[in-house]
Formats: structure tokens, sequence, C-alpha cells
């Protein structure tokens, strides 16, 4: 699914989740060179990395088709130089209109990263941001087809996280595992992978990749749940699981144990005899007999003299 991502087959709000055990921007930066590749316009606004080190790596091809706003040297705007980001202009009609002016068509917006803005500002005006930047940047001529934003996910409570599933359309979420804080010399990485479709219908895989030298993506193959081989899952499923092992007292019956208690009548099961008498239509009319007592006292004029009103 990641391979097909890269494609070009996502679009909207795509979240990259790492941690200190495993590196997510050589997996961001295949994403800019597949968008690169496919002859989109790439504009990367970005609070962790200088922009030398973002870019190291890169073929001089990438390169040149990223727009590179860097917030890294004054993101708070103390200087007043007013060359790069800053942190206050980052609102949806601030962002469109800054983009606009440097490119049209498709375009690929790239956050490095959403932790860095969701530690200084308030959690729903970045929520705000990444749902109204397409609108406002369409009516100002620019097209954003997808953005791709990292997030360090062990610097962020659950709650926050879940909250930025429901505004993305995938969740690419890297797990630990061998080499997996080194990028782009072929180790194999695991990355869990989450899609929400339309109707808010989920589909979740597990797959093993690698980064090959100059953020080319290697597809190594899809993994069960939990990372589980296929082969120990197999062995699972055919191992006989007795329950009753290891019990003081037996559950099971023997066949002259299940012959007894199948020979008892159960109390709601009626003989042949007593159904037939049951099932037998009486051909008399129902009467109804009445005898009153001596207390009864019956006045055709005044019915009610015996209540004590």
């Amino acid at each position: 699914m990641v391979e097909a991502l890269l494609s070009g087959a996502a679009e909207g709000l795509l979240l990259i989740q790492d941690a200190v055990a495993c590196e997510g921007h050589s997996l961001l930066k295949t994403f800019v060179a597949a968008a690169a590749r496919r002859a989109e316009s790439i504009h990367v606004l970005s609070f962790d990395l200088p922009e030398l080190e973002f870019k190291a790596g890169m073929s001089t091809e990438v390169t040149s088709r990223i727009s590179y706003h860097d917030a890294f040297p004054d993101p708070l705007g103390w200087s007043g130089r007013g060359s790069g980001l800053t942190l206050g202009e980052f609102s949806a009609s601030e962002l469109a209109s800054r983009l606009a002016t440097t490119s049209r068509g498709s375009t690929t917006i790239v956050l490095d990263s959403l932790s860095w803005l969701l530690l200084r500002l308030p959690f729903p005006s970045v929520c705000q941001v990444l749902a109204q930047l397409p609108r406002k940047a369409n009516a100002a001529g620019l097209k954003i087809v997808r953005i791709v934003a990292l997030i360090h996910r062990d610097l962020h409570p659950p709650a926050q996280l879940d909250v930025l599933k429901t505004l993305a359309r995938l969740v690419v979420t890297l797990q630990p595992g061998q080499g997996s804080r080194r990028g782009g010399d072929g180790t194999p990485q695991t990355a869990v992978v989450l899609h929400r479709k339309k109707g808010n219908q989920f589909l979740q895989k597990t797959e093993l990749f690698s980064l090959l030298p100059g953020f080319g993506f290697n597809f190594l193959g899809q993994l069960p749940s939990k990372g589980v081989s296929t082969v120990d899952e197999e062995r699972r499923e055919t191992t006989a699981i007795d329950p009753t092992a290891g019990l003081t007292f037996n559950l099971c019956l023997t066949e002259a144990e299940r012959q007894a208690r199948e020979s008892v009548p159960l109390p709601y099961q009626f003989s042949e005899e007593k159904k037939s008498s049951l099932l037998q239509t009486s051909t008399e009319e129902g009467k109804i007999y009445y005898e009153p007592d001596a207390a009864d006292d019956f006045d055709d004029e005044d019915p009610d003299d015996d209540l004590d009103v």
C-alpha cells in the first residue's frame, strides 16, 4: 500500500508517525522524491531541519522542484528579516496566499514537522489549518492534491493522535525494528498503514519495505497482523488446543453417562397420550356458572348500593 501511495494514489492529508526508535524523515523525503518524479510542485514547510540537511542526499532533479519555506532559523520572527516562514504565518489564509504566488497546478505540501507546531500552537487551530488549507488554496488558484505531515507520536497524548487520524485519509505508522533508525541503506523497515475509505470504512495493512539510496522505495511484502510470520500463524491454526487440560474436575462424559443423560425426558416434552388429550376439540359450547354469595346485594335500580361510599 505504501508503494501505491508513492505512485500518487493518495490524496488529502497523509500522516507519517515516527518515534525515537524509528525515524520518519527518510520516508518523508521518499514521498518528496516520488512527487518530484510525477512532475508535481512541492512546497516544504520546514520547522525541524535546516534546508541543507533536509535536501541532503536528494538529486538535483528533485531539489529543483522544491519550493522551500524555511522556518528553522527564525521560527518566531525575532530577527525581523522576513525572509523565512514564521509561526504567525501558519494560518490557512496566510499560507494559501504565500504558496499560490510561486506555483500553479497540482501541488504536494510537506510539513516537517507537525509536532513542532502542535507543541507551540493550540491544537484546534492546527486542525483547522489542515482542514481549511486546500479550500483556501483552491480559491487562490492553487490545487493542493495532498498534505504529507510528519508527526513524532511519542511527543503527544493518544487523544490528540486519534483526532488527527479522523482528519487524515491515510496514516503510516513506523514500527521499531532492526535498523529502523537508519534510512536509505536498504535495511528492512515495518510500517502499519491505515487507510480511511469513503463511508468511514478502514483498511489496515502491515508492510515490510526498505529505502534505497536517493530515497528510492523497495516493497518487500505484506505481513500478517502484529507482524507474525505466515508460517507461525499457520502452525498456530493447525495446533489443537484442549480447553479442559489441567482442570481439577472432569468436564467430559463417558459413553454410558451420555446415554443416560439422553434417556431422561425433558420437562417440557409431553408424552403422546398427553398430547392427544390436549389436542382434542370439544363439540359442546362453553358455559359460565356463577353462584352468588350471601352478602351479594343486587339492586337493579341502584347497582352501587352495596359500595361503602
